[in-house]
């Protein structure tokens, strides 16, 4: 995963609360740790009540991070077409490939930088569009402890009359 492109600030920040403000994230300690262009970066401490009957991060803390840097990364890429559409996840495929201990990281970007153009092209033109993104969760060893690939549609909310 290598996608650098960046974002203006204010966008970065207004991400950054959206899913900070969502309040399964705050539970669980979900942060945004960076928002670019189709790509975010995330964090969730390890805490003892979200452990599960092996003493280990719960899956569902894992989801969580996956789903929220996801929808940063998603966010990202539609910063400009956001005060005038509605993002939202149709599916998000996991794969858990490990035990997790110790805080976790993420990292979530467009399965296929160019399928970005050709999304704002079909936003453009039809007022709604699809992106997948490949996330990875790592745990405190660095290991890669789950892989997802989100699906993500946009579209454009009704006009007032």
């Amino acid at each position: 995963m290598t996608q650098t492109a960046a974002l203006p600030a204010f966008a970065v920040q207004a991400v950054k609360k959206a899913l900070h403000d969502i309040p399964m994230n705050a539970t669980v300690g979900v942060q945004i740790t960076g928002v670019g262009v189709g790509w975010a970066t995330g964090e969730a401490p390890e805490t003892a009540p979200f452990h599960n009957h092996l003493g280990t991060i719960h899956a569902g803390v894992q989801f969580l991070l996956a789903e929220a840097v996801s929808g940063a990364a998603f966010a990202g890429a539609f910063a400009a077409q956001l005060m005038t559409a509605v993002p939202l996840i149709e599916k998000l495929e996991t794969h858990y490939v490990g035990r997790a201990q110790g805080d976790l990281t993420a990292r979530a970007e467009a399965a296929d930088p160019a399928a970005l153009p050709q999304a704002h092209a079909d936003f453009a033109r039809e007022g709604k569009a699809r992106l997948v993104l490949n996330i990875s969760v790592q745990d405190g060893e660095n290991k890669e402890v789950m892989r997802a690939v989100a699906h993500w549609y946009i579209r454009a909310r009704p006009q007032q009359g």
